[in-house]
């Protein structure tokens, strides 16, 4: 029984073959049916799983308006999600990354250069993409480079940002990186609030965004809440955000760094006034009261309203990740009314490949529920 066909496409093509030194992955697993099942047991229908290492796995999130396989991939850390690559053409790259902080990463690519290669060649073809491998090795050979691949220490988040703005050369890549330059330099710089266009970087920026302010004392109330506002309408579950953050996405976040912004529900504290008639509102006020016990209904029933009353599908599906996510959190079990009513949003929105992975996923969970 398949979990979802990119899973079991690559899966398939990869059979018998070890795969897991070179390229860092692999798309099976021994116990592979038992670790999906547990995924799926903890609310997590919202992501498509891919592939494995010792510790982690690693699944493209459901994105609407956008076909899978250019859907960003994610690393899962526990109950949470952190960016790893824009989509999965990139994935491989940024896998090899992880080796970054050894001085010897330039030697540990270059010396099995033929072998990774020759591995990588049915993933790149399936994702019709050859030459991904390119800018890598044009990188590690240029001699300029040499001094920040030998001081890792120092120059890893530089490293880092050349190879996201090559791979995700767009001008959201350059707003969020202008973003997190001016907070990191200044930890007093909090940006007049706007709505802007920060890509797949859009709930860690807002995130980021909301920690700063809460973080500054001398800000009014008005110019907070919006900040507020926009991360906590973000999916939960997604880029959370530390107080210290930087450009690169730390797997030890955990969207319980929300509870800053939410604790500013009270309603005595006075924020969110403008905001009392959004459907999401009673989501924060019902947060605030008792975060532990929360099953996610209450996002459920503002998605409903989102999509029929402010014709927001896109909120409304991450208004339905977030009844998921808080679920699964709490007690460790989906909230089936999300994932039935995310299964209807997808197919009313002509979402296809999401309704599918959606309901492919529903069978294989009920299949395997029981067993583990």
């Amino acid at each position: 029984m398949k979990l979802n066909k990119i899973h079991q496409d690559l899966k398939g093509l990869y059979i018998g073959r070890e795969t897991d030194t070179i390229l860092g992955f692999k798309f099976s697993h021994e116990e592979e049916a038992k670790i999906y099942t547990k995924i799926l047991q903890i609310g997590q229908w919202y992501v498509a799983p891919v592939s494995f290492e010792t510790y982690d796995s690693y699944a493209i999130k459901l994105t609407p308006n956008k076909k899978l396989i250019d859907s960003p991939v994610y690393l899962r850390s526990g109950v949470d999600h952190c960016l790893f690559s824009n989509n999965l053409d990139n994935f491989l790259i940024f896998r090899q990354l992880k080796m970054l902080k050894s001085a010897k990463f330039k030697k540990y690519i270059l010396d099995d250069w033929q072998l990774l290669e020759e591995l990588s060649l049915p993933f790149r073809e399936y994702i019709n993409s050859l030459d991904s491998l390119e800018f890598l090795k044009e990188y590690l050979q240029n001699d300029d480079k040499l001094k920040y691949l030998e001081n890792p220490s120092e120059f890893y988040t530089k490293v880092y940002l050349d190879f996201w703005n090559y791979y995700y050369n767009t001008p959201q890549q350059k707003e969020y990186v202008q973003l997190m330059n001016s907070m990191i330099e200044n930890e007093s710089y909090l940006p007049d609030f706007e709505i802007n266009d920060y890509g797949i970087w859009k709930t860690r920026a807002y995130n980021a965004i909301g920690q700063r302010a809460y973080s500054l004392i001398d800000i009014e109330t008005e110019k907070k809440e919006n900040q507020f506002w926009q991360s906590f309408i973000q999916p939960h579950g997604f880029d959370a955000v530390e107080f210290d953050f930087g450009f690169i996405p730390y797997t030890t976040s955990s969207s319980f760094q929300l509870d800053t912004i939410i604790s500013k529900f009270i309603p005595e504290l006075g924020y969110f006034s403008k905001m009392k008639n959004h459907p999401l509102y009673k989501v924060g006020q019902i947060l605030s009261k008792n975060k532990s016990s929360y099953n996610g209904d209450a996002h459920i029933e503002a998605a409903k309203a989102i999509d029929e009353e402010l014709n927001d599908p896109i909120m409304a599906w991450d208004a339905l990740v977030s009844a998921g996510y808080w679920s699964g959190v709490n007690f460790g079990n989906p909230n089936m009314n999300a994932w039935k009513a995310a299964i209807d949003l997808s197919e009313k929105h002509g979402w296809t490949e999401i309704n599918e992975v959606l309901i492919d996923q529903l069978e294989f969970y009920n299949h395997y529920k029981d067993k583990f």
